[in-house]
């Protein structure tokens, strides 16, 4: 069964095993080196309340961002991958239920607050928990989804950010036939491949779409592209 005709509730099982098998090749220890280069693009002179990580795991980035002085919320449906993360970060944290966002839903809190972590289904997430916030790092996430899903996922982002807001967002660009010799459970996609058009049709009217960089990458032994833009939400 591919990850296309999964329920979302088997999509949170299918990561949560690949996380409890280590199969975590997407995660890196090392903070994004586009988010480094564009940071300031990201977050302009005038700052920037707060900064949402969705499908966070465990990112390095996260600790990089607070520790920059901006409050980080993020939201992860394994909950494995958050405890990692201040486990891994030498944080100590708080949990406290959270039933407006789902069965389950806990939020996972440093002790001064600067991050704040949400266990919950991505699209049981909104602005109602945390407000609106001036800027997203999408590092991979819109690109693991199913592309069924990935309306709904954006329609979350879009309804996060605040107007001026801006995105940070990574995508990957292959032919799917690229795959055709691979095997194994986790043959790609995920991630799934996506070009700066449907960018601007997913996000367009409302965002502009800024390309910044495009990189050579290895995914499963086949070369492809990582390439990065910055939206901005019109006012």
């Amino acid at each position: 069964m591919s990850s296309e005709t999964l329920h979302p509730d088997d999509q949170i099982s299918h990561w949560k095993d690949r996380w409890d098998k280590g199969q975590i090749g997407f995660h890196r220890t090392y903070v994004n080196p586009a988010l480094q280069r564009h940071v300031e693009k990201l977050i302009p002179e005038a700052g920037a309340n707060a900064v949402f990580f969705p499908l966070c795991g465990k990112s390095v980035d996260m600790k990089w961002m607070a520790d920059r002085g901006l409050t980080v919320i993020g939201v992860e449906g394994v909950q494995s991958a958050i405890e990692q993360f201040f486990h891994e970060q030498l944080l100590d944290y708080v949990v406290d239920e959270v039933p407006s966002a789902g069965s389950g839903a806990k939020v996972y809190q440093s002790h001064d607050g600067r991050i704040r972590l949400y266990h919950c289904d991505i699209f049981h997430f909104t602005s109602e928990l945390e407000g609106t916030v001036d800027a997203v790092v999408d590092k991979n996430s819109l690109i693991a989804l199913p592309r069924k899903d990935v309306p709904r996922y954006v329609q979350v982002i879009k309804n996060m950010l605040s107007p001026g807001g801006r995105i940070l967002l990574d995508v990957v660009e292959y032919e799917l036939s690229l795959m055709d010799e691979v095997e194994g459970p986790n043959k790609p996609p995920p991630p799934f491949p996506m070009y700066e058009e449907e960018l601007k049709t997913l996000y367009g009217p409302e965002f502009s779409v800024e390309f910044l960089e495009r990189n050579s990458a290895e995914l499963r032994g086949k070369q492809i592209y990582c390439s990065s833009y910055l939206l901005i939400k019109k006012s």
